[in-house]
């Protein structure tokens, strides 16, 4: 009550920090880590001798009076995935890597369950050699943050996931018709009373390139179900156009052409080969799709801009209405009709290019139809 009463005549007086008694400083600094809710450590580097307060205590469903103040108290409780980091940071700020000691790690609670826990802290004593002697920091519970933050992630990425695997069975039925049909006329024609080698050799290459292409695109989906927070890696742009013109090469003739003008073709760029194909690879379908039945072109282009790579996409079609230009990356939005596509290959191209650094976008403005995938230059 008198501690109550003191600090309610602190508050009412106009008295800056620097003008308090130790007792008011102390008051005040209780009051502060209460209202963060922040535990107190003091830890002597000389003992491992460790002073936690009430609030740490608390905080993990421990008896202040009965816890060892030691650092075993604190190390028994880290995860043991953990703590191999938590000392890495610790001796980094020891070695004067860093300015402060921070890090996030998960701590046994007395009932068993784990709890994240944001550490802080910074050395608070040195000898008179000025080799460190005190560690002093705090301790903060963020489970509840740290939980949500990481059900984002888990729901994102099913998201994707569930994304990438409706649009590869869409993506998929193509090239599983090509190879059903070429697999019949084979059979068939194995049965003939003579043996067309030519025609026989035509089959078997459709076969292979399908099935290439079948791998590649179950490839974009294991790679949309990993972490995104791996950095991507370099390829070179050459090799993935290449690999797209083909892919594609059975869906173009003499009347309909796919035309590459590389900006170099030693280009490296940063993302990775498989899901950078897949990209390019479902622009290039879209393209041939738009063209329709009848005579046309498809035109891929890069141009190096300081340290962007833009690669557009350009068809002959009848492009793309104003109104449906806005919609074209939403998942499900198709311009197909119902039976010409999900409306899923352009939102996963569109995550796979900012998974690797990236963007696509559909430009306005133009006199045909053009999408521009912008990557980074691989150092």
């Amino acid at each position: 009550m008198a501690r109550a009463r003191a600090l309610w005549h602190t508050a009412r007086s106009p008295v800056f920090l620097d003008q308090l008694t130790h007792e008011q400083l102390v008051a005040r600094l209780e009051l502060a880590l209460e209202g963060a809710n922040l535990g107190v450590w003091d830890w002597d580097l000389t003992n491992d001798a460790v002073q936690f307060d009430r609030r740490w205590c608390e905080m993990l469903g421990l008896d202040h009076a009965t816890t060892p103040q030691h650092l075993d108290t604190w190390r028994s409780r880290v995860h043991p995935d953990d703590l191999a980091g938590c000392y890495r940071e610790v001796q980094a700020h020891l070695d004067g890597k860093t300015e402060r000691y921070e890090c996030l790690h998960r701590v046994r609670h007395a009932n068993g369950e784990w709890r994240w826990i944001l550490d802080r802290g910074r050395i608070s004593a040195r000898d008179a050699t000025g080799k460190p002697t005190r560690f002093t920091g705090t301790h903060l519970d963020v489970t509840a943050t740290e939980d949500a933050h990481r059900r984002e992630l888990f729901e994102n990425r099913l998201a994707s996931l569930g994304l990438a695997a409706g649009g590869l069975a869409h993506e998929l039925n193509s090239p599983l018709q090509a190879i059903t049909l070429a697999a019949e006329e084979l059979k068939a024609a194995l049965t003939a009373p003579s043996l067309d080698v030519v025609a026989l050799t035509r089959l078997v290459d459709i076969i292979v390139t399908t099935g290439r292409r079948a791998a590649e695109l179950t490839n974009a989906l294991r790679s949309v179900s990993r972490s995104g927070d791996e950095p991507p890696s370099s390829c070179s742009l050459g090799d993935v156009l290449r690999n797209v013109e083909s892919l594609t090469k059975p869906r173009f003739s003499p009347g309909r052409t796919l035309t590459v003008k590389e900006d170099g073709p030693c280009l490296k760029v940063c993302g990775r080969a498989s899901e950078l194909t897949h990209v390019v690879l479902n622009l290039v379908n879209n393209a041939c799709d738009a063209i329709g039945a009848g005579d046309g072109w498809v035109r891929l282009e890069t141009a190096v801009d300081g340290g962007t790579v833009r690669l557009r996409c350009i068809d002959s079609g009848p492009g793309v209405s104003k109104a449906n230009a806005t919609r074209v990356m939403e998942p499900f939005f198709s311009t197909k009709g119902s039976d010409g596509g999900m409306g899923l290959g352009l939102p996963i191209s569109q995550h796979l290019a900012r998974k690797n650094r990236g963007t696509l976008v559909l430009l306005s403005g133009t006199p045909h139809t053009t999408f521009e995938l912008t990557l980074e230059v691989a150092p």
